[in-house]
């Protein structure tokens, strides 16, 4: 394992304004599990007396296994709205990022049955889930306590599974081809049927796989306006493939609760 640079991932609403409240550091996972794990992911925060704050994020087409000391901890399933964490105080939050589809290999059932749920880390690994988190809280600094949790996953028998292969191939397409927008050309370049496509995600990924190029559509919105105030929305619409300004908005206010032009300004 090695201890990343703090990193700054797509989908953080207000990027710019999250910074300045927490830290997010990013630890890659040994290579007897960077198959199935994306990364482990940290933040911290240690805020002043009587200032909260709300980040809102997109989160991406993954489940994440999270110890949080402030709110809940678990198994997350694919969130497919938009997230808000409200931090106060001083806290810690750390998590594991797997690859989208790879957490099928853990679970005796399709990822859909997951989506939008939260459960105990004992329903799939063989941990007492008080002792794990007070593992955590223990630790004394966060990173150190990523050997715990690649211990308790290498406990497992991760069988190689060609299917979850294809569903992470099929969403890091999605993901980096932002010229697509059809479910009919996804499935046309990896020699499958739209219906098998569908199936694959539902099992594999938890949602299907118009939600992922539309979230992925998102996230790069997102990412523009973050890094710029002056841009163009009719041209973001286009690139993006919306047909104007007008559905790019509606689409988008759908998701975060807010129009385009008020990304910048403090949440209604």
């Amino acid at each position: 394992m090695g201890r990343a640079k703090p990193n700054q991932p797509k989908g953080l609403i207000e990027k710019h304004v999250s910074l300045q409240h927490f830290d997010l550091t990013l630890v890659t996972p040994s290579a007897a599990l960077e198959q199935v794990v994306a990364n482990y992911w940290i933040i911290e925060w240690d805020l002043p007396r009587g200032r909260a704050y709300a980040q809102e994020n997109l989160p991406h087409a993954s489940q994440h296994l999270v110890l949080d000391p402030q709110y809940q901890s678990g198994v997350f399933g694919l969130t497919s709205g938009a997230f808000t964490y409200h931090l106060q105080g001083k806290g810690r939050v750390f998590g594991v990022k797997f690859h989208p589809g790879q957490f099928r290999r853990f679970a005796a059932h399709d990822m859909r049955n997951l989506t939008d749920h939260c459960v105990p880390v004992s329903s799939y690994f063989d941990v007492d889930d008080n002792e794990l988190l007070r593992g955590f809280c223990a630790a004394k600094h966060c990173a150190d306590f990523a050997p715990a949790i690649e211990h308790m996953l290498l406990n497992c028998e991760i069988k190689e599974d060609a299917k979850a292969k294809l569903a992470q191939e099929v969403v890091e397409f999605i993901e980096v081809n932002r010229e697509i927008f059809e479910v009919a050309v996804v499935a046309q370049h990896f020699h499958v049927s739209p219906r098998a496509l569908q199936r694959l995600f539902a099992e594999y990924v938890g949602i299907g796989p118009k939600w992922v190029i539309e979230r992925y559509r998102m996230i790069e919105a997102i990412e523009a306006l973050n890094n710029s105030s002056h841009i163009s929305l009719t041209e973001l619409s286009h690139a993006l493939g919306y047909f104007d300004q007008a559905h790019f908005s509606r689409a988008f206010k759908r998701l975060t609760g807010r129009r385009p032009t008020e990304i910048g300004l403090p949440p209604t």
